[in-house]
């Protein structure tokens, strides 16, 4: 898959789009579309740069044009299945492939899909709660992030050449580890996929970006690259269900935008080398304090 992710990226995924395109979308859909696929630019920029997923992009952006949060939610797993768990995927294999830390992955989706599969099926907070619930995870994750800036940055003016990290004794090879880390990691990814997936369809890379760092001690690259993954990875079983049981996927919004995701994805990567892990967790920070402020203000 490795050798081959280029020729997926292009001209496979390209032609499957126009196969879509052609046999789901009449001349009016597209036209009420028009501006999704840029739309889909800056959130999978995002998504894949930084441990964000394109919903908190996608969300506060379509309630503002009036799209009920219900419709958000569905629409921000379509868009992530693809734009994380297949571009995404695809972009960073071509780019890093050792960033993606491959015994992490069953502990953070199989349980995300459990609990995922319960919360899509039966929701239980309303909007107002589950944004508000939102907000709260976001300023927390900030506060976090935005410390281990300040303490890297520090240990960077004493001289000290180390890996960026969020904690100190991180673990560069750690991929497996204790049943006491298996069963911590399983767990915060049912609480997510449980609660803050089905409601608002955003949450899995971010609780992922923390699991990977202060359960499995990864080093920050590490930690954002395999989160993103997995954020479209525990995307997939709820989208199925939007798309099949419950049928809310707003087709023409998702269609439109795959276009802008894809471009997004392949560009974000180069985006996160040329401007340093430093720069995209500073930009990960202000973007989460604003969708905090969107999710109780918006």
């Amino acid at each position: 898959l490795e050798t081959n992710s280029g020729v997926i990226m292009m001209p496979v995924i390209p032609l499957l789009w126009c196969v879509l395109l052609v046999t789901t979308m009449d001349r009016q859909e597209v036209l009420s579309a028009w501006g999704m696929p840029m739309l889909g630019i800056c959130s999978a920029s995002l998504a894949n740069a930084v441990p964000v997923g394109g919903g908190i992009v996608f969300v506060p952006v379509l309630g503002l044009f009036g799209v009920k949060l219900e419709l958000g939610t569905a629409f921000a797993v379509a868009t992530m299945t693809f734009g994380n768990g297949v571009f995404g995927f695809l972009s960073w294999l071509k780019k890093d492939p050792s960033s993606i830390v491959w015994g992490i992955v069953p502990y953070a989706v199989l349980p995300a899909w459990a609990g995922a599969a319960y919360g899509t099926y039966r929701p239980f907070l309303t909007p107002t709660q589950s944004r508000h619930l939102f907000a709260l995870f976001c300023v927390l994750v900030a506060l976090v992030v935005g410390r281990g800036i300040y303490r890297n940055g520090r240990i960077h003016d004493t001289g000290e050449c180390r890996t960026f990290s969020i904690v100190d004794d991180y673990d560069h090879d750690s991929g497996g580890g204790t049943g006491r880390r298996s069963l911590l990691a399983s767990l915060s990814s049912f609480c997510v996929g449980l609660i803050l997936v089905p409601h608002i369809g955003i949450g899995n890379a971010m609780t992922t970006f923390l699991v990977c760092t202060f359960i499995w001690r990864l080093p920050a690259k590490k930690s954002v690259v395999t989160s993103i993954l997995v954020g479209g990875w525990t995307s997939f079983l709820p989208f199925i269900m939007h798309l099949f049981l419950i049928r809310d996927v707003p087709m023409n919004l998702w269609v439109m935008g795959l276009p802008g995701v894809y471009l997004g994805a392949r560009i974000a990567p180069l985006v996160h080398e040329g401007l340093g892990i430093t720069r995209v967790l500073t930009a990960f920070v202000f973007f989460l304090l604003g969708t905090a402020m969107l999710m109780v203000f918006a």
